[in-house]
């Protein structure tokens, strides 16, 4: 844990990097050295269909990270995961339009994981 899912408008693909972007917000996370770097998962999906405000999928862009984690983190750690990946995706920020990044705490007695 977490699960880092980026989603992002098709058209910047042509823009940007996106396996660089998916590691920036991986290693932005590692960072914070609230996580075992072996349990942090990250990846990425592009938008094809999307509306931004008033405008259309032509004229905008976007990257949202959604970091899933287990409860127990206190408002500051949430804060720290949020800028420590917030710093590594700075070099994205010019070619996008909206940059955001929420953290989402899983529900515990209902998430289910196996391993093998």
């Amino acid at each position: 844990m977490p699960h880092i899912v980026i989603e992002y408008a098709a058209p910047l693909r042509e823009q940007l990097d996106v396996n660089t972007l998916v590691h920036a917000a991986h290693q932005g996370a590692i960072a914070t050295g609230l996580f075992n770097p072996k349990a942090v998962k990250s990846r990425a999906y592009a938008c094809e269909d999307f509306v931004l405000g008033e405008s259309d999928a032509s004229t905008g862009s976007f990257i949202h990270i959604r970091v899933s984690i287990m409860p127990g983190r206190t408002d500051e750690q949430k804060q720290q995961l949020t800028q420590s990946i917030g710093q590594g995706l700075s070099a994205f920020v010019g070619a996008v339009g909206c940059v955001s990044i929420e953290v989402a705490e899983l529900h515990q007695p209902s998430y289910f994981k196996q391993e093998h």
